[in-house]
């Protein structure tokens, strides 16, 4: 049961393949990390892509470790969920839509700030139509609008 207010934001993210969802994720997590904690929950292993593109980018090291040091590229820390305490968060959830639908679900239940919720689309695996966007997300990451 909630027992405080949330203030949440929801952003929906499109994507083709694992490069192409860490490429539109990670301005919007460089952004995003000195104001909240970043949490991903995700179906798939995505740590050793995530690690390849971080080789290939231009950011600093203490950037790329900060990134690579986010729990759950790897989907290992699933239960974690429950041990969030009142900190600020921004939530990154990929999966299909009966894992996303349940993560949202506990996050809805956890008395938590959570500032960012971002669901991701893998668009060669999901039916999601334009109407869905539009009454449930602020907007579409892209890699132009974070």
């Amino acid at each position: 049961m909630i027992t405080k207010k949330q203030d949440i934001n929801k952003y929906c993210c499109l994507y083709v393949s694992d490069f192409h969802l860490e490429m539109i994720l990670l301005p919007f997590i460089k952004n995003k990390m000195q104001n909240s904690e970043i949490l991903i929950f995700t179906q798939k292993d995505l740590s050793t892509s995530i690690k390849i593109l971080l080789e290939k980018i231009n950011l600093n090291n203490e950037s790329k470790n900060n990134i690579l040091n986010i729990k759950n590229w790897n989907n290992k820390y699933i239960d974690e969920i429950n041990n969030l305490n009142n900190k600020e968060y921004t939530i990154i959830i990929n999966g299909d839509e009966k894992y996303r639908n349940s993560i949202n679900e506990k996050m809805n239940n956890l008395a938590i700030n959570v500032i960012n919720i971002i669901d991701c689309y893998d668009i060669n695996n999901t039916c999601i139509k334009e109407y869905e966007i539009n009454n449930k997300y602020k907007c579409i990451l892209n890699t132009g609008n974070i």
